[in-house]
């Protein structure tokens, strides 16, 4: 990779006529200098370009591609607004469970504590042995 890729990549807008080991070069230089990267292509030259981003959508009417972890069957950027929507979505629904989790477990460890300490009193003070009901 060329060192003054970096400074062009932050300064470019458009960039055409590249090569597959090209367009990752310059993936790669925008993540190198700290920027989200998200790249849409059609899967057959994209493959390096769309593997090494942050977020690859394949824009392919066919099947899904495996360059890439997205995969749309429109043609154009219109699916990039509903894959962040729906990473997002995603992303509250997982935060959502950890606390439902976190809170079943907590409320399910105290549950057991408290019968522990029942149990342990009744035996202890009450001179009551589970055994006798036996």
């Amino acid at each position: 990779m060329l060192p003054c890729l970096s400074e062009l990549v932050v300064k470019g807008t458009v960039f055409a006529r590249f090569s597959p080991e090209q367009k990752a070069q310059v993936v790669e230089a925008l993540q190198s200098v700290g920027y989200f990267v998200s790249m849409c292509g059609d899967g057959a030259n994209d493959c390096g370009a769309l593997k090494v981003a942050h977020a690859g959508i394949s824009l392919s009417e066919a099947e899904a591609s495996i360059a890439s972890p997205f995969t749309s069957k429109k043609q154009n950027i219109s699916c990039v607004p509903m894959l962040i929507r729906e990473g997002r979505c995603a992303l509250v629904t997982s935060f959502g469970m950890f606390k439902f989790m976190a809170g079943y477990s907590l409320i399910q460890s105290f549950s057991i504590m408290l019968l522990f300490v029942v149990s342990s009193f009744t035996v202890k003070i009450l001179n009551f042995n589970p055994y006798f009901v036996l």
